[in-house]
């Protein structure tokens, strides 16, 4: 479209669409940053086994903060990018008419065609996966730590801090991990309220 002679709307619904699919483009990103880390340590965990206890309960935390903290930015990136869609849709009516209001309906392929799943959705679902086998592992290897070191007081007091420093930095992620909204700022609900994920990147 014109700059000169696009109209605020026309601009507004061209810096939404841009930023959407900015956000887009980051949450896939963002994963792949996050898998590097965890299937690091998921190959470190696997090739220590039992021979280095402490080191495994090291990497063990370290894989259960990047899990959760993947989980929590998966979130983020849908919070932002549903954010946009929603500004998308106060105005797309005056510039291209209703786009990401309507849904078209499925195509019905069978099997392997296409359906309503969302993809977002279904990634944040296998990040909390894996954030949960992480605790697992992480309780494992402080099991097995606290039980091989119990009778040396010095070794097993860093023990407990190797335990507690995960937990609580995660902890520190859940509680303060959270944009904070500007004092200007005002909620307002989208005009489509049954804006489904389907018709969104998920």
């Amino acid at each position: 479209m014109d700059g000169a002679n696009s109209t605020p709307e026309t601009r507004r619904f061209e810096a939404a669409l841009h930023t959407r699919q900015f956000e887009i483009d980051l949450f896939w990103k963002r994963s792949l940053f996050f898998w590097g880390f965890i299937s690091a340590a998921f190959l470190a965990i696997g090739a220590l086994k039992q021979e280095l206890p402490t080191v495994s309960l090291l990497i063990s935390g370290f894989g259960l903060v990047c899990s959760v903290s993947w989980t929590l930015v998966n979130r983020g990136s849908k919070y932002w990018q549903e954010q946009w869609e929603s500004k998308i849709e106060k105005v797309e009516d005056k510039v291209t008419g209703p786009l990401f209001k309507t849904r078209e309906p499925e195509q019905g392929k069978g099997l392997w065609g296409g359906s309503k799943y969302s993809v977002s959705k279904v990634t944040t679902a296998v990040s909390d996966y894996v954030s949960f086998v992480w605790f697992c592992i992480f309780v494992r290897q402080a099991w097995i730590c606290l039980g091989f070191f119990q009778s040396d007081r010095y070794k097993l007091f860093c023990i407990f801090g190797l335990c507690v420093i995960p937990l609580v930095y995660v902890a520190l992620l859940l509680g303060f991990g959270r944009t904070t909204s500007p004092q200007n700022s005002t909620d307002s609900k989208p005009l489509s309220e049954n804006a489904s994920d389907d018709k969104k990147v998920g």
